[in-house]
């Protein structure tokens, strides 16, 4: 009677200690993939070499271009150059399929787009990706919104309050939420809001 009690104890306390895991685990996960989903954002695909492939424009920064940028079709195949092509001088490069190993034709790259066209407001737009230095970003940066809608965020709200001195550098970065922030989405005016963006996050 008494061994048997013990096991049957022993018994809940296992199932006890097993769910409460298996709940740790999916909260650890969930968090994961959520805080992955805002800082990963646009998530690429990968190439079964490992690396991601898909369109510049989806790129919010240089930093997160694709491995392999799609810039066409050859013959009906998907066509990529690599980052480090897309990034360098004007003039031809290799375009390579999906697996970024195979050369099926070529890719003329011009200078890069220094005239951003401009709204009704004056405001220029674009890909950052088309940009050559911070300075010469469009007032209003492509972006993908949480949710996935495709609008623009003005350069101002995505670069934040700047420092004037090392001290209020400091100052900024401990306000800041660990979480990031979301700043709106715009239309290509500048004016109707669209959506959200979020910025940062661990």
């Amino acid at each position: 009677m008494f061994s048997k009690s013990i096991r049957i104890l022993i018994g809940v306390v296992f199932i006890v200690c097993l769910v409460g895991g298996v709940m740790v685990f999916q909260s650890t996960y969930a968090k994961s993939t959520t805080n992955q989903s805002h800082t990963n954002s646009p998530n690429y695909p990968e190439n079964e070499h490992g690396q991601t492939y898909g369109s510049a424009e989806e790129a919010t920064s240089v930093e997160m271009l694709p491995d392999l940028i799609h810039a066409g079709s050859v013959n009906g195949i998907n066509g990529y150059m690599l980052k480090k092509d897309y990034l360098g001088e004007p003039g031809n490069v290799p375009l390579y399929d999906v697996y970024g190993k195979t050369i099926i034709g070529s890719f003329h790259i011009g200078a890069k787009n220094m005239n951003f066209p401009k709204n009704n407001n004056g405001q220029t737009y674009g890909s950052i990706a088309d940009a050559t230095s911070p300075e010469s970003e469009p007032e209003l940066i492509s972006a993908m919104g949480v949710d996935g809608t495709a609008g623009y965020v003005l350069k101002k709200d995505l670069d934040g309050e700047l420092p004037k001195s090392p001290e209020e550098a400091i100052a900024i970065q401990n306000s800041r939420s660990p979480d990031g922030r979301d700043i709106p989405l715009y239309d290509v005016d500048g004016e109707t809001v669209i959506g959200v963006f979020h910025i940062g996050g661990e």
